[in-house]
């Protein structure tokens, strides 16, 4: 009740300042309304409230610049200082300012030193391996700039302590190693953490120092200084050490020093039962010692297991090491099981790789192929670059030995197919130039084997072996090119040319090595030139360019008189005058092999030019001179391959040379030149006969297959011939014989028509026209069970439709 009389006068009080907001507001309005009158009163309104906000915006940018250069000035010195006290998100604002404003005093070098290092801090956070090594990586990187850039010479030691730290971590060890070996001397640096570091920069190389890393954690265990944890893990590491160095007895003397409260007692376990497995692994272990060994690791690395009950990495490794004790005994079926459950429970884990390439070589041993090419594809895509591969349990050097041992395995046991799919899924762990290396020896040793069983195996697959080894040697060919390529810069260019092109020439594609000799010799003058010129020279026949294969060969005999290539440079060479119709000059060759003081009957050389002389004589209708060669060569040589048709030659031979005495018999004038050119002409036939039947003797000892083409061919020449010697003998019925095992032979052959006409030839010379008349009607009776696309044109001399008018017309006599 008393406070009501006051409130009258409040309200009086607050007339005056409603009012004046009243008016205020009226004003307002009536400028508004005086503006919108207008539109240039408009523009001019626009453009002074613009101009009003920008310079405000303008004076207070100005004023908070002063406020904080006075505050905080950003300089190189406050950051390093930052950095020193590990206010490392301050270090790196502090330089990015500098960066903005200019900074004269701040040196690219020094920012990314600062840069460097706070990536280096950044990655100590990281929780994921594979990401913390990342960060460190590009904290190198930042380092190794600043490095070349410059710093102040204050901090050239500690950018490079940071460099090779980071590179070792960030899993380029050799690198650091070859930085912090120089800083040993740097009293200022930490000498205790610096041989750590190399102890394990010198342990994570592809090809681990066991020496260097026993040499540094040594002098780590020399700090008195060092804490107790510290000093534990030290001797843990070199417990492994001397383990992987085959040095049991002092690695479990090691394990012995260490102090019985150690924080990890399942580590311990777990070394001293990899200690166990390495002890019964080595050789001369007799039996019982061996089985207390082994149950003594299984029991220690159980125990580790129980110690370390949330199956993280102690528990992985200490269930690899099971499943390798489970091996060592020889108890394949539990390894296998134990490295399957790794594989299954821990993905891409390092134990994980290491179990299944342990159980792919188990796969491999035991004969399962594919299951061992999965292991190892598995083990090949989990791995990945190898710049990322990190494994304590298997070195990179260790997983790329085993993985050649697995491809040397399927080498070696023929299974050339399963080498080169393993091989093809080596990149990117082995680089491009070893995969390409390993291809064209792969397929180069299939090729090899394939050619190999083509000479031994005379059966229906005889052709396909070849055929294939051939295919395998192209292969190798094409990739030793690609390898040339790749390694065209080095010694090697010119050997993998080489190899290139003798794989095209006995994969017989003559056109590629040609063209591979010709780069070959254009790069290479003097190693393996000989042999280079008589292989392009062979190319060079074998593609019908003889005029080029006889530059090719005679420089070869030219260039090189006495080497071991010129003799069979003259044999190609011969081939090639030969085809050309410069038969003396083939003649003078094949004299020159023959009649020197370097080559004797024993040399191969020395045995094709007789065969070819005794050739060469038969070609141009020497019969006498090619039946003296060739005789003297079968005679020389009864095993060689090329004695079979030149015994067929000679035979040839006689026959042909009995035409001469023939041709005098019957224009003889007096029946005792008649008598003698027959007498004459006899001999030579009869020569020819029996040759015909060494042939055909040899032959059917030899067991021919169809598939041999040149043996069936001579096979039923050879009846054919016998048959037309004894014809020329007057002897019918022996003829009629020798064409019937045409006949019967080769009745799906259109050559068999002939037979038929010679042996109707034959009974009517012996005065049996009936069977002579049944004879064709039975080649008629063949010609209508041959095939309609039979090609009658490459073995006789009609097509159907005339040998069908040549029976009709035989049938009527």
């Amino acid at each position: 009740m008393a406070d009501e009389p006051q409130q009258p006068e409040k309200a009086a009080s607050d007339q005056p300042a409603a009012l004046k907001a009243s008016r205020l507001q009226g004003r307002i309005a009536a400028l508004i309304l005086w503006v919108k009158r207008s539109r240039l009163r408009m523009v001019i309104a626009g453009s002074l409230a613009l101009i009003g906000l920008g310079s405000l915006f303008t004076a207070w940018s100005y004023v908070a610049r002063l406020a904080i250069t006075v505050e905080d000035p950003a300089t190189l010195a406050r950051a390093l200082e930052a950095l020193d006290n590990r206010n490392y998100e301050e270090a790196r604002s502090i330089v990015r300012r500098m960066q903005q404003q200019e900074d004269a005093s701040l040196t690219f070098g020094s920012a990314l030193y600062v840069l460097g290092a706070v990536k280096a801090s950044e990655a100590e956070d990281e929780w994921s391996i594979d990401r913390k090594r990342a960060v460190y990586l590009i904290a190198a990187r930042y380092l190794q700039k600043a490095q070349v850039l410059g710093v102040p010479p204050i901090r050239e030691g500690a950018l490079k302590y940071l460099l090779g730290v980071s590179l070792i971590r960030g899993n380029q060890p050799q690198a650091g190693i070859d930085i912090l070996e120089n800083l040993l001397e740097d009293d200022r640096l930490p000498t205790t953490e610096l041989h750590s570091l190399l102890t394990d920069a010198n342990l994570a190389t592809p090809d681990p120092d066991l020496e260097a890393a026993l040499r540094h954690n040594e002098q780590v265990l020399k700090d008195p200084s060092l804490p107790d944890a510290k000093r534990a893990a030290a001797q843990i590491i070199r417990a492994r050490i001397f383990g992987r160095l085959g040095k049991v007895e002092e690695a479990f003397a090691q394990l012995d020093s260490i102090s019985s409260d150690f924080s990890h007692p399942a580590l311990l376990k777990i070394v001293s039962g990899r200690l166990a497995i390495t002890a019964a692994e080595k050789p001369f272990v007799d039996n019982e010692a061996r089985t207390s060994l082994l149950n003594r690791a299984v029991n220690d690395l159980r125990e580790a297991q129980r110690l370390e009950p949330l199956n993280g990495k102690l528990t992985r490794e200490s269930m690899y090491w099971i499943g390798r004790s489970h091996e060592v005994r020889g108890d394949t079926a539990s390894a296998v099981e134990q490295y399957d459950r790794i594989s299954k429970l821990y993905g891409d884990t390092e134990e994980s790789i290491v179990a299944t390439i342990a159980r792919a070589d188990l796969a491999r041993v035991n004969g399962q192929v594919e299951h061992a090419l999965a292991g190892y594809r598995t083990v090949l895509e989990t791995v990945g670059e190898p710049a990322t591969y990190v494994n304590r349990l298997l070195s990179l050097s260790e997983l790329k030995k085993r993985l050649l041992l697995a491809h040397a395995y399927f080498v070696k046991s023929k299974q050339f197919e399963q080498a080169v799919l393993l091989v093809d899924l080596f990149l990117p762990l082995f680089n491009q130039i070893e995969v390409t290396e390993l291809q064209a020896k792969t397929y180069e040793s299939w090729g090899n084997y394939r050619l190999a069983e083509s000479t031994k195996d005379q059966s229906t697959h005889t052709a396909e072996h070849a055929s294939t080894g051939r295919h395998h040697l192209r292969a190798a060919g094409r990739a030793y090119e690609t390898l040339a390529r790749l390694r065209f810069a080095t010694a090697k260019f010119t050997d993998d040319l080489w190899l290139s092109a003798d794989n095209y020439f006995r994969g017989q594609s003559y056109t590629n090595a040609a063209r591979v000799l010709e780069e070959y010799l254009h790069h290479e003058s003097r190693k393996y030139n000989a042999a280079a010129l008589l292989q392009l020279g062979q190319c060079l026949l074998a593609t019908k360019e003889n005029d080029k294969a006889i530059v090719a060969l005679q420089e070869c005999i030219a260039m090189h008189p006495r080497g071991d290539a010129v003799y069979q440079a003259r044999l190609e060479c011969v081939r090639a005058y030969r085809h050309n119709g410069q038969i003396d000059k083939a003649r003078d060759l094949l004299l020159t092999n023959l009649r020197g003081e370097e080559l004797t009957p024993a040399s191969p050389e020395w045995r094709d030019s007789l065969f070819a002389l005794g050739e060469l004589y038969y070609e141009q209708n020497q019969f006498e001179d090619a039946i003296k060669m060739l005789d003297e060569a079968v005679t020389r040589y009864p095993n060689a391959s090329r004695t079979l048709l030149a015994r067929y030659t000679i035979a040839r031979a006689y026959h042909s040379s009995a035409k001469e005495p023939s041709k005098k018999m019957r224009l003889a004038k007096t029946e005792n030149e008649r008598l003698k050119n027959r007498k004459a002409r006899d001999e030579k036939l009869e020569a020819a006969l029996e040759n015909y039947r060494v042939v055909q003797k040899q032959i059917s000892v030899h067991d021919y297959s169809d598939s041999n083409m040149l043996l069936k061919a001579l096979s039923r020449n050879c009846y054919m011939m016998q048959g037309s010697v004894l014809f020329q003998l007057n002897r019918f019925f022996e003829a009629r014989i020798a064409y019937g095992n045409v006949s019967t032979l080769f009745q799906d052959e259109p050559f068999v028509l002939e037979s038929f006409v010679h042996i109707a030839n034959c009974w009517r010379r012996l005065n049996q026209p009936i069977k002579a008349r049944g004879t064709i009607a039975q080649a008629k009776l063949v010609l209508g069970r041959l095939p309609k696309d039979t090609n009658f044109k490459v073995a006789t001399n009609f097509n159907r439709e005339k040998w069908a008018s040549l029976l009709n017309e035989m049938e009527k006599w």
